[in-house]
């Protein structure tokens, strides 16, 4: 296989890679490149301080290395050089498709049954920046609708992965990245047959941790109705075991209730595909494979490749598995892997993305649902505590999820800009962007599916509030609604001749329509009132007339005494 003896250094915007470019970097101390599932492989190098081509390393330029097996002479583009203490330069670097995520689209793209490449394609023509090298393979041939807003897709490598309605998420595919060719398929890597047997000659303390936590039984329940109505469904047997030979039970109660579950037979059904589906009994598989330190019959491990599937036997529980490939370290100077990591198909950073839009999908539903209800007040019957306990629980609710959402771990690089000594700024981004969460002496800011900003000007922005309470001396809005809207002074609509005015005393308008008054107990009326086109009015010594106002020959007295 013909390896690079070492990386090569180019210009930023050089087109031709079969040359030597500005030169060879055989002053290199050290060479990784990372390569994550569905993830672009990253670069980091160390170079001899006085190196002989050391000036000539700048953020921007580009660095072809390779990345792994058959995975050779990918370009990098640099993002940071910065010279250590020990007279050494460290350089870090990003595969040359992170450039989309600094180009956007010109126009929204909408489009109906394309296939992956079809709005790959789509999306190379709406670039701001052109590039004419970009090119999509996939054997993908499903079809489904695409609806990219320039909003939603902020940088073009948002519409790969990492926003909701990207291809990522919409075909479930998996990435492999060859310079400026996208392999898109169902299924990359291939199914080895090989077979790695853990507890007999092979431990790993992160395995461990995850057999220990793996849960062999299921408890389910889910609640029907609401309030003093509110019934739980529980299983005449309680649990459910799943297929697994654990000696002691790790039971989790599980929570049916979203799935609106209201017999035992539902519930027992939809308990047996939850375990299906999510492998409950089986282990999670994380193997870190030092390949400097492997054994004779773990030799293969070093010729897997991203992606590639083998066989993991644990003994002592009498399971098998499969598991893939999903990390690997090139080590580019011996040519060869320091490390390979197998385990489950991986949480990426744009599956990461996808879960983080799902929870704000739920805020956002529990948002709408809170205002839904205020809305159904207008038709509604219920007890206005009652409307007000469900919206505080509802509140509550939307805040928890937020809770949760926030304290799970991140995945975004968090970088101190312009350095680490010195920094005025830290940003929390993916791949070493500039843009997703910025804190700096103005301000705090995030721009994911949603946007909040803090500055310190005493400006507060946030997409939606949701909250117990909002206290303040001016509230503007389009529309305001809720179980109750009170002041102990007056609420105020309109202005000048139109204004209507409703206050602890009563109610002021020039006009008003009612449909129905109920438990009527007193009525000032000025001048006289429009019943069904007849005006009805008094002469203030308790007369009372029909007929147009003040105008007692044209006027009907109503006999008022007691008959």
């Amino acid at each position: 296989m013909s390896y690079l003896k070492y990386p090569v250094l180019f210009e930023s915007s050089e087109s031709d890679f079969t040359t030597q470019g500005i030169g060879v970097l055989t002053d290199c101390l050290n060479v990784e490149v990372t390569n994550e599932f569905n993830e672009l492989p990253e670069l980091k190098l160390d170079y001899l301080a006085t190196g002989d081509i050391a000036n000539e390393l700048k953020k921007g330029r580009i660095i072809v290395a390779d990345v792994g097996e058959n995975y050779l002479k990918q370009r990098f583009r640099i993002d940071d050089v910065k010279k250590s203490l020990d007279n050494k330069i460290e350089v870090t670097a990003t595969h040359i498709l992170n450039d989309l995520s600094y180009n956007t689209l010109k126009q929204n793209i909408n489009a109906s049954a394309v296939t992956p490449v079809t709005a790959f394609n789509l999306l190379k023509r709406n670039l701001e920046q052109p590039e004419p090298s970009l090119v999509m393979k996939s054997n993908i041939t499903t079809s489904t609708n695409i609806d990219w807003s320039m909003t939603a897709i902020t940088n073009a490598k948002k519409a790969l992965g990492g926003a909701k309605g990207s291809l990522l998420q919409i075909f479930k595919g998996e990435y492999l990245f060859d310079n400026y060719t996208i392999h898109y398929e169902r299924t990359i890597g291939t199914k080895t047959g090989k077979v790695i047997q853990y507890g007999k000659d092979l431990i790993q303390a992160r395995q461990e941790e995850n057999i220990s936590e793996t849960y062999s039984a299921i408890k389910p329940f889910s609640k029907t109705g609401s309030d003093s109505d509110e019934k739980i469904v529980y299983l005449p047997e309680r649990i459910i075991k799943a297929n697994s030979t654990f000696e002691k039970l790790r039971v989790l109660t599980k929570d049916f209730s979203q799935d609106k579950i209201e017999t035992i037979d539902q519930l027992r059904s939809r308990t047996n595909r939850y375990i299906s589906d999510n492998r409950v009994g089986i282990p999670k598989v994380y193997l870190t494979f030092e390949i400097a330190d492997i054994k004779d019959d773990l030799g293969f491990v070093d010729e897997l490749k991203m992606g590639d599937e083998v066989t993991v036997y644990f003994a002592n529980l009498n399971i098998d598995t499969t598991a893939r490939v999903i990390k690997t370290v090139w080590d580019g100077l011996l040519h060869r892997y320091k490390t390979v990591s197998i385990g489950d198909k991986p949480t990426t950073t744009s599956d990461y993305q996808s879960n983080q839009n799902e929870h704000i999908d739920t805020v956002d539903k529990n948002v709408t649902e809170v205002s839904k209800d205020v809305s159904d007040l207008k038709a509604s019957d219920k007890d206005k505590q009652q409307l007000m306990d469900e919206l505080k629980k509802k509140v509550s609710n939307t805040r928890d999820d937020m809770l949760s959402y926030i304290n799970g771990s991140g995945r975004d690089v968090i970088r101190f800009l312009p350095d680490r000594e010195n920094p005025t700024d830290i940003v929390a981004s993916k791949n070493g962007g500039n843009y997703g969460m910025r804190w700096n002496s103005k301000g705090i800011y995030y721009d994911g599916k949603g946007t909040v900003a803090i500055d310190n000007r005493g400006n507060v922005y946030a997409d939606k509030f949701v909250g117990q309470s909002i206290t303040g001396v001016h509230i503007r809005g389009g529309e305001i609604s809720g179980v109750t809207i009170s002041g102990d002074t007056d609420i105020s609509l309109g202005s000048g001749s139109t204004r209507t005015s409703v206050t602890r005393y009563g109610i002021s308008t020039p006009n008003m329509t009612v449909n129905q008054i109920d438990g009527l107990k007193r009525m000032d009326v000025s001048q006289y009132a429009d019943i069904g086109g007849a005006n009805l009015w008094g002469d203030g010594s308790g007369k009372l007339y029909i007929g147009p106002y003040n105008n007692f020959s044209n006027s009907v007295r109503v006999v008022t005494k007691a008959i």
